[in-house]
């Protein structure tokens, strides 16, 4: 990152990121209302609330979510290992759940659909990362 070329790399990174989970919770939110919710369709608000939940919930997979498993060192590793990967989608729903929280005028329902949201938002990211290309290399 010293040369300049990984800062734009860390941004491209971001706003392919971003912009999936922007798409992934608009659907989220068609196929599961009432169940997940955000402000009246259209609304400057709901856009501002789109925005600001998906720029979050970027935030929360592509930094915090790393520095917690190289935090946790080892232990990540044995966990990952002795679940075959189900700690990595259970903290995706968790993550999902705490953009949820933190994010003025967004309500979801429960369990049920933290964990359907998390699904569709993991689904629609990969999809994104494969058609925007969130990783190079």
């Amino acid at each position: 990152m010293c040369n300049g070329i990984g800062r734009i790399d860390v941004i491209r990174r971001f706003l392919v990121r971003w912009s999936s989970n922007v798409v992934a919770v608009m659907i989220a939110e068609i196929l599961m209302f009432p169940n997940i919710k955000l402000p009246e369709t259209g609304s400057s608000e709901y856009w501002s609330t789109l925005a600001g939940f998906g720029a979050l919930l970027a935030c929360l997979t592509l930094y915090v979510r790393p520095m917690v498993y190289k935090i946790m060192g080892p232990v990540t590793c044995l966990v990952m290992v002795a679940t075959l990967g189900a700690a990595h989608f259970v903290s995706s729903i968790a993550l999902f759940w705490l953009a949820g929280r933190f994010v003025d005028g967004v309500e979801i329902g429960g369990f049920v659909y933290v964990l359907q949201g998390a699904i569709v938002v993991g689904v629609i990211g990969v999809l994104g990362s494969l058609i925007l290309g969130g990783r190079r290399g």
